[in-house]
């Protein structure tokens, strides 16, 4: 052992002089010299290492003292002593000035003060860390051990002061600042000067936000709380991503010509100030800015997915946010969210009784289109698609609006469907369904993971198709084409059938000749019409007796057993008219041997031109119409009334028309028209909706001088009226399934007589049961429920407790 100094001061003396009174000193047992020794050398060690105020390098005496402990093995226990004084001193002395920093109770509402606060904390700690360090970098510089295990114990201090919710809300601000002032977007028009002033002070403010950075970041390093910070900023940039992408892209799924797509603008942002603010935050990786992109794509494709509702109404304006979308969705996840997500806004926002029928077929194309665009295989509009198939198959009007549609007929009930019939006419033919079993195909490949498990691929190769494959059975629509065919060709009033001839060619494509040879029948019927009508006409082949027809009536030959239904209504005409229907069925028979005419006399359509006291008005209107106004004419005059299509048309004579002032009562037009009660109403309230009758009760008064009505009171009656463009002169099917029914009316009306009252069920067992087999009855019980319906509505049934009985 080295010889000890002969003098080194009066705490050593004390204790190597009178070792017997510093039992309390000694750190060992054994032998007493050698303890009177590590007593004086730990006393001297210990009280230069404790934290004081100043710091001043070791006398060389002290590091003799250190060799001679750490020979006795007493380091470790150095060391245990030294991080229990640190302890104390830091809660002491570091830990209240860290909470000092927080006394400002405005502090997380300030960014400045939250900023320095930051600063000052770090500063604070950077401080403590060195003082702290200062006897161990002289002491123990050789011992890696001992300063790793000083700096784990100092970690967890520090851990212990930065865990203030203050400091994480401050931090939590500073980050956030940091990253608003880099993803801010910068001006791209550099020929403004008060630009380019901007774009100077945007420099300097960079610049001296990245000399912050650098700092703040050698603090953190120097404190070894790279984690606390990393954590820090993840949850910061989440939310700053999030704020970001929905502030400049929610509800801009349009784009100008040169504004570049939204994830090319992110990932220079990204990679740009974004990374830079980043790595001088954290750390220089490349890896964090691949995940900070790859966040940002997540936070696109979210915010796309719950727009895809809107992407597909404003389509093919929407087709930048379409891309977008294309772009971001990577993984099955985001499918099945995109699916999820837009079927419920479906459910919420279309698929309900608010919405009408020609809106959803308007956006179940918007969607074939746009999913086509996203997923060229199919998958994902075979999934979305089949909520609006199911609902679609529910409508009532859902065949009658995609016919009306196909054939592009103006009907204010169903909408403007005109794009399905651009669409008929673009595509040639029925490409039908895909084969599977094509194995001649050498691009085939197998259906996606997500498919369902009766998907097919390439069901159909345009919309058109798509609706046609609603139904099973194409005949629902193959009736109702018959149906809108036959009712286009009675309105016609020059006989020119083009655009049918066209419109049925391009469906004969899709549905097949032999479904349509009605069609043709009635086309022909249509030519044949103009050629016998210029006949009838010319009065070079005048038969004699025969009185010429007025060469304004016209009328169509139908060849019955192929046209639809008609309605079975009985019409007194004017006189006029009948006149003329009787000439012309005289010269018809002469000019076809055999033959004679059976008018029906409520189809057809008749131009009509009311001369009143102060205004002139023209109409073309239906025959029931036309025969109601003219009720309100003199006996003693003539009606100017032209008439023309199926029966009868154009002006009859040229005289001035004097009308009644007068008034007549509903059953009087009834009696006289021989109409039913809700087409003489119907009528009637036509002519009030123009301002040529005025109702007063249960009567009409002709207004030979106009007068102002009640807007709003007119709109609210006529909302339960059908438009007199929409009335079909043929009969529907559900119509034409009614009168089939109503020959089994009076088998119900025994049964019911006898039995009061019977549930459906029984009544359809009775039927089968008591119907001859010469009338047979083979109708379903749902069709059976429909003409009950009606025989309700006829308030001639009732339904109470699932029961039907007859009226009372």
């Amino acid at each position: 052992m080295d010889r000890m100094p002969t003098k080194v001061g009066s705490l050593y003396n004390a204790v190597f002089l009178a070792p017997e009174v510093r039992a309390d000193a000694r750190v060992m047992r054994g032998n007493a010299d050698t303890s009177a020794y590590a007593s004086a050398d730990w006393e001297l060690v210990t009280a230069w290492m404790t934290p004081k105020a100043l710091l001043h390098p070791p006398p060389d005496y002290l590091n003799v003292s250190v060799q001679r402990l750490e020979n006795l093995g007493l380091t470790s226990k150095l060391l245990d002593w030294y991080i229990d004084a640190v302890r104390s001193h830091f809660v002491m002395h570091a830990l209240p000035a860290v909470k000092g920093h927080f006394s400002d109770p405005t502090l997380p509402f300030n960014l400045q003060k939250s900023t320095g606060a930051v600063q000052g904390i770090l500063t604070l700690l950077c401080d403590a860390l060195n003082h702290y360090m200062h006897p161990l970098m002289h002491l123990f510089h050789d011992n890696l051990v001992a300063q790793a295990r000083f700096r784990h114990s100092f970690n967890a201090m520090i851990d212990i002061a930065l865990s203030e919710y203050e400091f994480q809300i401050c931090s939590l601000m500073l980050v956030d600042n940091v990253l608003s002032e880099s993803g801010k977007k910068r001006s791209t028009d550099e020929d403004s000067a008060e630009e380019e002033d901007d774009d100077a002070m945007m420099e300097d403010k960079e610049t001296q936000r990245h000399e912050f950075l650098v700092a703040f970041r050698t603090r953190v390093e120097t404190l070894g709380v790279q984690d606390l910070i990393e954590r820090t900023v993840a949850k910061v940039y989440h939310f700053f991503i999030q704020r970001y992408i929905h502030e400049n892209y929610a509800n801009r799924v349009e784009r100008e010509e040169d504004e570049p797509p939204a994830l090319t603008e992110l990932r220079e942002l990204i990679y740009g100030p974004i990374a830079r603010t980043v790595q001088a935050l954290v750390r220089e990786d490349e890896a964090v800015c691949e995940r900070m992109f790859e966040l940002a794509t997540e936070c696109l494709a979210r915010l796309r997915i719950g727009e895809m509702f809107n992407i597909v109404i404003g389509f093919p304006d929407s087709i930048p946010g379409l891309e977008d979308l294309k772009s971001c969705i990577k993984t099955q996840e985001h499918r099945t969210q995109l699916v999820s997500s837009f079927q419920a806004s479906c459910q919420q926002r279309l698929l309900h009784c608010g919405v009408n029928t020609t809106d959803i077929i308007l956006f179940y194309i918007s969607t074939i289109k746009v999913f086509r665009l996203l997923d060229p295989r199919g998958v994902l509009l075979d999934k979305v698609s089949r909520p609006i198939r199911r609902y679609l198959r529910e409508r009532d009007d859902t065949v009658k609006c995609i016919v009306n549609g196909l054939l592009e007929v103006d009907d204010p009930n169903t909408g403007d469907l005109s794009e399905l019939g651009k669409e008929l006419a673009n595509v040639s033919g029925h490409k039908g369904d895909a084969d599977d079993d094509n194995y001649a195909d050498m691009n085939w490949v197998p259906d996606p993971v997500d498919a369902a498990p009766d998907f097919r691929n390439q069901r159909s190769t345009d919309f058109v198709g798509e609706f046609l494959s609603l139904y099973e059975n194409k005949e629902v629509f193959v009736k109702e084409i018959v149906t809108v065919i036959a009712n286009r060709l009675l309105e016609l009033k020059n006989y020119e059938i083009d655009r049918e001839i066209m419109h049925l060619e391009l469906i004969k494509l899709r549905f097949g000749e032999a479904d349509l040879h009605n069609c043709d029948v009635m086309i022909k019927d249509i030519s044949e019409s103009k050629r016998v009508d210029a006949n009838i006409h010319d009065q070079a082949i005048l038969a004699p007796g025969i009185e010429p027809v007025n060469r304004v009536f016209h009328a169509t030959m139908l060849s019955r057993l192929f046209w639809p239904a008609f309605k079975n209504e009985e019409l007194v005409l004017p006189p006029e008219i009948t006149e003329q229907m009787e000439r012309y069925a005289a010269k018809f028979s002469t000019l076809k041997s055999g033959r004679k005419l059976s008018w029906l006399t409520k189809l057809g359509s008749v131009d009509v031109t009311l001369e009143l006291e102060d205004r002139t008005l023209r109409f073309s209107v239906s025959p029931d119409r036309a025969s109601m106004i003219y009720l309100f004419q003199s006996s003693s005059k003539s009606l100017k009334i032209p008439v023309c299509g199926g029966g009868w048309t154009d002006y009859l004579t040229r005289q001035r028309v004097l009308f009644i002032i007068g008034t007549l009562t509903i059953s009087e037009m009834m009696q006289r028209l021989r109409l039913d009660e809700a087409t003489t109403r119907r009528a009637a309230l036509f002519w009030v909706k123009n301002g040529v009758l005025k109702e007063e009760g249960d009567s009409y008064v002709l207004l030979e001088k106009a007068q102002e009505s009640t807007q709003k009171e007119l709109t609210i009656r006529f909302l339960v009226l059908m438009d007199e463009t929409a009335q079909s002169s043929v009969q529907t099917a559900e119509e034409k399934a009614t009168e089939e029914m109503r020959v089994y009316w009076s088998y119900i009306v025994g049964m019911l007589t006898n039995l009061n009252s019977l549930p459906i069920d029984r009544i359809q067992s009775f039927l089968k049961m008591l119907i001859p087999k010469e009338l047979g009855y083979s109708r379903s019980i749902d069709e059976l429920r429909d003409f009950l319906a009606v025989m309700i509505a006829e308030e001639r049934l009732e339904l109470a407790a699932g029961a039907y009985r007859l009226r009372k």
